[in-house]
């Protein structure tokens, strides 16, 4: 006889949603909408997270849920700017000041420089160091462990995170 196994929820489901509340914005209609998971429930049963901002913006009597293509409702969950920031791949600039990045902070386009107190300035092979201290090393960290060509000393550099100019 085989093992029967036990049906699983999906995913991403309203019920397994932690927060506090669920946030909503659609900036088309004006619309800021904080709701509390529980009357979620109540109200549309255990649906999946994607499918509740239509629902809400029909209840509340959107008519561009109709359109499917032109004009369409656009709203979608709302998140504090520093999650929307995060999940964006945005670094805060309070924590670029206390110098704190991780290379899984970093977007495909900074650049990393090492300076050293000798005066040596040159571009980091950053997908070279990333692959050596791992992902979630910090930066300050890897320049502790740099050694300069010029003078030999190893720790006194310090990396600078930039972004390339726009063209």
């Amino acid at each position: 006889m085989r093992n029967a196994e036990h049906a699983t929820s999906p995913a991403n489901m309203l019920a397994d949603h932690k927060g506090e509340t669920v946030d909503f914005i659609c900036e088309d209609c004006e619309i800021l909408k904080r709701l509390k998971p529980a009357a979620l429930l109540e109200e549309y049963g255990n649906q999946t997270m994607p499918s509740l901002p239509e629902l809400v913006a029909k209840s509340l009597g959107c008519k561009r849920t109709e359109n499917a293509f032109y004009d369409r409702c656009k709203m979608h969950f709302h998140f504090s700017p520093d999650e929307w920031a995060k999940r964006m791949g945005y670094i805060d600039p309070r924590e670029q000041k206390r110098g704190e990045f991780r290379f899984s902070d970093l977007s495909r386009w900074h650049r990393l420089y090492v300076h050293c107190s000798c005066g040596r300035k040159n571009e980091l092979d950053r997908e070279r160091l990333e692959k050596s201290l791992g992902k979630e090393a910090l930066i300050s960290d890897a320049a502790g462990k740099l050694v300069c060509k010029k003078c030999g000393v190893k720790g006194s550099a310090k990396i600078i995170v930039r972004s390339p100019p726009r063209d």
